[in-house]
């Protein structure tokens, strides 16, 4: 029922009736929004600025006031991803300045501080999601592997099997068993099983 929006250029958009009427959120100021993030229930929200180097921003009211996240520095994020609750966040991008590469950033308090997970590598990271209980994380690389994490981001396990590709989008369910990820120009792809050791097809 409760939905977030961003636009290119302008302001945060929210919904309490499943999209039939949208709020404008002009606490957000006008910005470049390229990815928006919710808990559960719509009152933590997290967005992150695309196409140009940025800070994350977060929300504890709906959408209504927003607050700029300069822990995890500036930089080119890509996607970010909330637990149910809201608390735990993740986010990736790259840095110009670093030949497009860049770590795994993980919050555990919604965003007012970040720790920087080198044990990812640095990479040009494109999309990022989450369980929901924040713990089990899935990253996609820009002509690269999948990579998973079992320990809200401390380590990860680069997954070979879907193979080397754009990961324009990665959605794992609630609880991590079932995965969707889509490849640019490609398939999209389904992890059906464990974490590690997964049955991959396409469709």
């Amino acid at each position: 029922t409760k939905l977030v929006a961003g636009t290119y250029g302008g302001y945060i958009y929210t919904s309490t009736d499943s999209g039939a009427t949208w709020t404008e959120q002009t606490g957000s100021g006008a910005r470049n929004w390229l990815y928006v993030t919710s808990s559960a229930d719509g009152t933590k929200l997290a967005a992150i600025i695309g196409f140009s180097g940025g800070y994350v921003y977060t929300s504890d009211d709906s959408g209504v006031t927003w607050t700029e996240r300069t822990s995890a520095g500036s930089t080119f994020w890509r996607s970010i991803a909330s637990s149910a609750d809201g608390t735990k966040l993740v986010a990736v991008g790259d840095t110009q300045s670093q030949a497009s590469y860049a770590y795994v950033y993980t919050s555990i308090d919604s965003g007012v501080t970040w720790v920087e997970r080198t044990s990812a590598g640095l990479r040009n990271w494109l999309s990022v999601g989450s369980s929901a209980d924040g713990t089990k994380l899935i990253a996609g690389v820009n002509s690269g592997y999948i990579y998973v994490s079992t320990d809200s981001g401390v380590n990860w396990t680069q997954q070979t099997s879907a193979g080397s590709r754009v990961w324009a989008s990665v959605n794992p369910s609630s609880d991590f068993t079932k995965i969707a990820a889509s490849a640019a120009g490609n398939y999209v792809y389904t992890y059906v099983d464990t974490l590690v050791s997964a049955t991959v097809t396409t469709g």
